[in-house]
């Protein structure tokens, strides 16, 4: 079995925007599993386990999906945690820009994963950008402070311009991300290509 989920991934100055503010957060010496920057990315919707011989039509769907959107841009913009900042679980930074747009391709991959029998997400999509997992107590007033301090972080907008299917393999060292199917927004592949 594979576990997967389709994403949107970020462009390099955003995850070296996003690595110094970690670095930042990460003074305060919080307990915090924290995402190694290049591995950050917009989770539009997780599969699971899936059997290898189900990847092709997972592609099918994606490539549907990805051939009717269009590019559009999103900018890392806040930062909180969730459930949220006072009972911190996860620390994350959110997004602006095109949100309708975000929201409509989240939309169309919800259902075209539905048609394949994935069930649907029963939570309303929260776009956000997963930065790190609080593990204990210890030092989180100190993050938190941190946080409040850095509401109105900025960063750069960047263009959204593909799908990407990946295959996460939970190491010790942390999961590891393989890209299964990339498909770029509004091109239609040749007969044959996918």
């Amino acid at each position: 079995m594979l576990r997967t989920f389709i994403a949107i991934d970020l462009p390099t100055a955003v995850q070296e925007v996003l690595e110094r503010l970690e670095k930042e957060f990460q003074q305060a010496q919080a307990p915090v599993a924290w995402i190694k920057p290049e591995r950050i990315h917009l989770t539009l919707k997780f599969l699971g386990d899936v059997a290898p011989e189900r990847v092709s039509e997972i592609r099918e769907g994606l490539k549907r999906v990805a051939e009717a959107a269009s590019p559009f841009h999103l900018k890392p913009s806040g930062c909180g945690a969730f459930p949220s900042i006072k009972q911190m679980r996860v620390i994350w930074v959110g997004l602006q820009g095109d949100i309708a747009a975000l929201n409509g391709l989240q939309h169309a991959v919800e259902e075209s994963m539905a048609q394949l029998g994935f069930k649907k997400e029963n939570r309303p999509f929260k776009p956000h950008l997963t930065l790190g997992r609080v593990k204990g107590r210890q030092h989180l007033r100190s993050l938190q402070e941190s946080l409040l301090g850095r509401l109105d972080f900025d960063s750069e907008a960047f263009d959204v311009t593909e799908l990407v299917l990946y295959k996460s393999e939970l190491r010790p060292e942390g999961a590891r991300y393989t890209p299964l199917f990339r498909k770029t927004f509004g091109q239609e592949s040749p007969a044959g290509n996918s």
